[in-house]
């Protein structure tokens, strides 16, 4: 009797031709169980209320529930590290902003991911900082405010969320365009209190937040980070019309784990895709100063490798190292 017994090297080929037939047929049953979602945010901020607002509408499409857990701390390493050794299998994803990939590993000498740790999904929405001061301020204008700070190297302060935070290295790519110099005053939290009442020069900050507080003039705004001026605040200039070229917008997204098969990040994806498309979705982004965005993971993975690579030469041009 004569037994057949495939080499190792044809046993490996027939493996390699069945891993996309088991990929699209996970692709095709998922999900059958809960997904969790980690928000490196806690809660009531913008990362959290935005992915709630998109928990049900995904939950309705994808037939499972949508559980939005919040692990918040150390400049999203927290929650980034928990879905970074999840299993790729989709039932595990992270709603995160740009310190996970673009700012942390230029910041921190060691992390306990790389971001080569996650697959791309879709990028939801861009978040404009708005630049800020107090009403009583003397600097009405950026222009005013950038003269006053090369006139006074090193005098003026601004806050930021904390040292290597977006609103840090923002503010450090807009001194660098403008030849100026100012104080960094780091906060734990936000510093919106001691903005309105001038203990603190400015500050940018997102506009989730600071939308309501201007118009209720207890802000006062110089500028807006993006590229073009915002729906909600179609009076504030952009930086970029006073320093043509500066972008410094942060962004909300959809990761998952290294080895996620593409069927369910596609899958994800499209129902993102179509949330993010919504009329109901959109107006409710333009009313807290957000852009939508969209696009498919391998947009996604463009952009992120662009936008490492501006922030990675404002971390090293201003030596921003956190601990």
């Amino acid at each position: 009797m004569t037994f057949y017994c495939p080499s190792r090297r044809h046993a490996l080929v027939l493996l390699a031709g069945a891993l996309p037939l088991l990929a699209m047929a996970q692709g095709a049953s998922y999900p059958n169980k809960p997904i969790r979602v980690v928000v490196p945010f806690g809660a009531g901020s913008s990362p959290d209320v935005i992915m709630r607002l998109m928990s049900e509408p995904m939950s309705k499409a994808l037939g499972q529930p949508i559980v939005v857990e919040n692990r918040a701390g150390a400049s999203t390493i927290i929650g980034a590290q928990s879905v970074a050794s999840a299993p790729g299998d989709g039932y595990a994803l992270l709603y995160t902003v740009n310190n996970t990939t673009s700012i942390n590993p230029y910041v921190y000498k060691t992390l306990p991911y790389k971001p080569e740790d996650f697959v791309p999904v879709v990028r939801v929405l861009s978040v404009p900082y708005v630049l800020v001061t107090s009403p009583q301020s003397p600097y009405k204008t950026l222009a005013q405010l950038m003269a006053a700070a090369r006139a006074k190297p090193d005098t003026l302060t601004y806050a930021s969320y904390g040292i290597g935070q977006g609103t840090h290295v923002a503010m450090a790519r807009m001194l660098n365009m403008a030849g100026a110099t100012m104080v960094h005053v780091p906060y734990k939290d936000t510093a919106l209190t001691d903005l309105m009442a001038a203990r603190v020069v400015t500050a940018f900050d997102p506009s989730t937040t600071t939308i309501p507080y201007i118009k209720a003039g207890k802000l006062h705004a110089l500028a807006v980070s993006g590229p073009k001026r915002i729906e909600a605040l179609p009076d504030v200039p952009t930086v970029g019309e006073t320093f043509p070229g500066f972008v410094g917008d942060s962004w909300h997204g959809l990761l998952a784990p290294k080895g996620t098969p593409p069927d369910v990040v596609n899958k994800v994806n499209a129902v993102a895709q179509t949330i993010i498309a919504s009329a109901g979705f959109q107006a409710r982004l333009k009313d807290l100063g957000l852009v939508p965005a969209g696009g498919t993971p391998a947009d996604f993975r463009q952009f992120l490798k662009d936008d490492a690579q501006g922030w990675a030469k404002v971390v090293r041009d201003n030596h921003i190292r956190a601990e």
